[in-house]
């Protein structure tokens, strides 16, 4: 420990200070002020360059308090006198630190982490007759807004600095309320702070424009009540801008990670919190991760475990189902596997829907007879809720239509024939061929023979022709398969985002497309701006790679591909600028650029570059393997390359 008139006098000559664990430099003492208001016991200043995160001392102010040190980092204090130069109440300016302009820097009092947030994403409104989203670009500084999931060009952004308020209202429309937001700039030259004032100095406030000199620059208007929200929080980000200085929104500039991380966290229980390391904690190992789950979240007996287990791959999509595969394989864990197939509803389905959704929650592991158990116990859950839902549409409760097919079941051990013979008709149409290649028309499965091989284990009073015709037809459609990610809503996962934020994706020199994007649990959520909760796609990041473009030769060569087109390629003095602004991009896109490659088998899979050609050459094609995203800056470039390399663990 050190006296807090010790730790202002040291860096009296410009040196680093010493606390009583390890050494800081500059950069960490003035950042660990800077963060008083953010820090939380597991958050740590982004670009500390100690090894060591450093100790916040006990005296450290919370959350939008003044910070009560006796003065700011880089105050001169004489070495015989180390108190004498101290004031008693520094203001919270005088602890701020300072950027080479003077600015003083510090988080602003108005605006906490949900306000950032909020005008981060955004919302969605009309524009005129266009559908359009307006959002703030923290990493520039910028009000933004433009068409639906089309990246922002200069024609659709304003400096925050350049704007003087905002109105919004909300009026009644029919049936619905209909929210506007309403942006202004100044007639007169725009809001400026002073470059040459003491960063000892207050920053003055502005003085309030005249409405009469105020010109609307943009009005968003919509049904949707979160435009209401961002109108109120963009009010704030005004207010605070206006009162505190600039220096505020630089400091949300450069802290922008963990604004959106510390939200996060706080709009989350300490219940699902813990319900989220346990998932993380299954997916790294199952046995911990039980083990967490019994300790933590007090799931003592093995069928409330099951239970869970199943709550978190059918309802929530958090877990690994090649992990609980795995963990479902051992013998010891009998018991949970069976209270974990019978919480699946399967009521109302048929067996071959049923399969898939059983096989859509795991993933299968271990030799045959680890195959053939776990098929056992579908077949006792699946015999009892089928006796159910028959029963019930005998009665005239049940849905119309609860047992399409004319099936029979005797007992759970025919429903165990049924499920082994369909198994093998998925192996017979789609899993033999694809490892025969050439010869995979020989290999295929007929009706003919699937029928004959059932008749030695199924009788025909049990599961009739028309069952077989049905589930054969079924299968030869579309194959029961693992899906790499439970399709479960988004808003369901257990887990927080690593990072999410804006990404626009290259898809040739006419396509780029605006994405929010979320990364979870190694998956890639991409939202567009038609719908807030469901994702448009979803990408498998588990065996993927990605690296960052200007690292890779031969993934700068494929970036420049999709930025400009086989006409400019073919112009030898056409410059690398005027190839980017064929694409629509800033001239930096290509340092802010990261490629992801991996297996793509959601819509993003066969989208073309914009040419109606490509784009029936796209559909008849192989699907995608790679895409090209550019984030808002170099340096969130690099946390998502980081994030998704090292995985959520």
């Amino acid at each position: 420990q050190v006296a807090p008139a010790q730790r202002v006098g040291a860096r009296a000559a410009g040196s680093a200070w010493r606390c009583g664990r390890h050494r800081m430099c500059d950069r960490c003492c003035d950042g660990a002020r800077l963060l008083a208001g953010l820090q939380t016991s597991t958050m740590s200043p982004v670009g500390a360059v100690c090894e060591v995160p450093p100790t916040l001392p006990p005296s450290m102010p919370g959350p939008l308090e003044e910070a009560a040190v006796p003065a700011a980092c880089g105050d001169t204090v004489s070495d015989s006198n180390p108190t004498s130069n101290a004031p008693a109440a520094p203001k919270r300016q005088e602890t701020m630190a300072t950027v080479a302009t003077g600015v003083a820097l510090g988080p602003p009092d108005g605006l906490d982490p949900a306000v950032i947030y909020k005008l981060y994403r955004g919302a969605t409104g009309h524009l005129g007759a266009q559908q359009c989203r307006i959002w703030v670009e923290f990493p520039a500084l910028q009000l933004c807004w433009t068409r639906f999931d089309a990246p922002a060009t200069a024609a659709d952004r304003a400096s925050l600095f350049e704007l003087s308020r905002c109105s919004f209202a909300t009026t009644a429309d029919g049936e619905q309320d209909l929210h506007s937001v309403s942006v202004f700039s100044p007639r007169r030259p725009p809001f400026r702070e002073a470059a040459a004032a003491s960063p000892s100095q207050t920053a003055a406030p502005k003085v309030q424009e005249e409405e009469d000199d105020d010109v609307e620059a943009v009005r968003i208007v919509g049904p949707c009540p979160a435009l209401a929200e961002f109108g109120r929080a963009l009010a704030l980000l005004f207010v605070s801008r206006d009162t505190e200085g600039r220096g505020g929104l630089e400091f949300i500039q450069r802290r922008l990670f963990q604004y959106l991380w510390k939200h996060q966290g706080d709009s989350r229980s300490e219940a699902a919190l813990y319900e989220a390391q346990a998932v993380l904690a299954f997916n790294l190992e199952p046995k911990e991760g039980v083990a967490y789950v019994r300790s933590r979240l007090g799931r003592l007996t093995d069928e409330q475990v099951g239970e869970w287990l199943a709550q978190m791959s059918t309802q929530k999509g958090g877990l690994d189902p090649t992990m609980l595969g795995l963990y479902f394989s051992r013998r010891d864990t009998l018991d949970v596997f069976k209270a974990f197939v019978r919480c699946l509803d399967f009521s109302g389905a048929d067996i071959v829907d049923a399969l898939r959704q059983f096989f859509d929650s795991f993933k299968p592991g271990g030799e045959s007879q680890v195959i053939t158990r776990i098929l056992e116990f579908f077949a006792e859950a699946y015999y009892v809720q089928w006796r159910g839902s028959l029963a019930a549409a005998k009665a005239g409760e049940g849905e119309q239509g609860a047992n399409p097919a004319p099936a029979a079941y005797k007992n759970p051990d025919s429903v165990l024939k049924v499920a082994v013979s369909l198994i093998m008709l998925n192996t017979g149409l789609h899993v033999a061929p694809k490892k025969l290649g050439k010869n995979a028309s020989n290999a295929q499965m007929t009706i003919d023979e699937y029928i004959q091989n059932t008749r030695l284990v199924v009788d025909a009073d049990e599961v009739p022709n028309e069952c077989l015709l049905t589930w054969y037809d079924a299968i030869k459609a579309k194959e029961i398969s693992l899906h790499p990610m439970p399709r479960t809503a988004f808003s369901d996962l257990p887990v927080p985002p690593d990072i999410e934020g804006w990404l626009v994706a290259v898809m040739g020199p006419k396509v780029q497309r605006r994405f929010w994007a979320v990364l979870a649990l190694q998956r890639l959520y991409l939202f567009c701006d038609a719908s807030d909760v469901d994702p448009y796609d979803a990408v498998d990041l588990k065996d993927g790679r990605v690296v960052p473009v200007l690292s890779d030769p031969l993934a700068r060569d494929r970036f420049a591909s999709d930025v400009h087109s086989n006409w400019f390629a073919c112009i030898p003095s056409a410059s690398r600028a005027a190839r980017r602004s064929r694409a629509n991009l800033p001239p930096d896109a290509e340092e802010r650029a990261f490629e992801v490659c991996c297996t793509f088998t959601g819509p993003l899979a066969r989208v073309g570059d914009g040419n109606a050609a490509m784009a029936v050459r796209a559909r008849l094609s192989k699907p995608r393997t790679r895409l090209a995203l550019v984030a808002e800056t170099a340096d969130l470039m690099e946390k998502w390359v980081n994030l998704i390399t090292s995985g959520p663990y």
